[in-house]
């Protein structure tokens, strides 16, 4: 699926403030191009394998994830300073604009209101300012402001990807678990899930709310969605997971995870589960009518098949009891 379309989603996503976004457009175009099959890798763990008896996905905290930049972002506060000082001493907006594109937007600043007649721009005293501030607040408030997201926000990832080998490696402990799969398509696109989940954007740069800080400082009707566009924006080394996500915006920071009902599909298992895992799924399945694949590894090629199994035939090419 061609995930260009993402990237404008994002950028509507991220808009400074709720006015300047279109929500109609963002969640017609999310819902459009919502895969019919999305896949959990998963190990055999007892929360597994309890979402799976009850048909549920789990949303946790992301500071623990195993990506360092999860749902991280970035402030410019040199260009947050120009352009507060800037919008102070009444420059207009093309202006202000032309001076946020420069390399240094302080020194732009500073060449700006020198120009003045007569100056207003007290140039000493304000350096120092940005140069005590800026470094603060990039120490203090940004890493401060990632956490407050990072351990309250509430997030499950998705892929559009059961045939990745390097995914059952890192995520099936190494092959030895299973994979759900769901189909969201079937669903209102107002409910609970369907609301909450978007496509992950790739990118070589982490998202960018100084425009949302700046709307946030002047108490404009800031966007403060933009958590949810932060935890939707990771590095192109992921791109391969061609990832969704649940995303549920939660200020408790006491509450690290929960379950929420989603539409099951099928399940896929690991091509090195264990009988025992297997066995154990295969029953559930059985209980909650869900068909279950088996996935084994093609001998002459770096490809995985998933065929379709169920208890008996396993236990009968196994040799093994349903009772085992």
């Amino acid at each position: 699926m061609d995930r260009d379309w993402v990237r404008d989603l994002i950028e509507n996503f991220s808009s400074a403030t709720i006015g300047d976004m279109d929500i109609p457009k963002l969640i017609n175009d999310k819902y459009l191009h919502t895969p019919n099959r999305l896949f959990k890798i998963r190990t055999c763990s007892k929360l597994a394998l309890k979402n799976l008896a009850e048909e549920t996905l789990y949303l946790s905290v992301a500071n623990g994830f195993n990506d360092p930049y999860d749902t991280a972002f970035w402030v410019d506060y040199r260009k947050l300073a120009a352009w507060e000082k800037l919008d102070e001493l009444g420059f207009g907006e093309d202006q202000i604009a032309t001076t946020l594109e420069s390399e240094d937007p302080i020194a732009a600043a500073v060449a700006l209101a020198s120009a003045q007649e007569p100056p207003t721009l007290n140039v000493k005293h304000w350096l120092h300012e940005v140069g005590v501030l800026a470094p603060n607040h990039q120490s203090g408030q940004l890493p401060w402001l990632i956490d407050q997201i990072k351990s309250s926000y509430k997030i499950c990832s998705l892929s559009e990807r059961v045939d990745s080998v390097l995914m059952w490696s890192h995520y099936g402990l190494d092959h030895t678990g299973f994979a759900m799969e769901y189909d969201f398509t079937g669903l209102h696109r107002n409910h609970f899930s369907t609301f909450r989940l978007w496509p992950v954007a790739y990118s070589n740069q982490l998202f960018d709310i100084t425009h949302v800080l700046r709307a946030q400082r002047r108490e404009k009707n800031y966007n403060e969605l933009y958590g949810i566009a932060a935890s939707l924006c990771k590095a192109v080394d992921w791109q391969y997971e061609r990832e969704w996500r649940l995303v549920f915006p939660d200020d408790d920071r006491e509450v690290k995870g929960f379950s929420v009902a989603a539409p099951l599909k099928a399940v896929h298992l690991g091509a090195r589960i264990s009988d025992h895992d297997a066995l154990e799924i295969l029953k559930i399945c059985s209980e909650i009518d869900i068909p279950v694949y088996k996935v084994t590894l093609a001998p002459n090629e770096y490809r995985m098949i998933s065929e379709l199994t169920h208890l008996d035939a396993w236990c009968s090419f196994r040799k093994v009891s349903v009772f085992s």
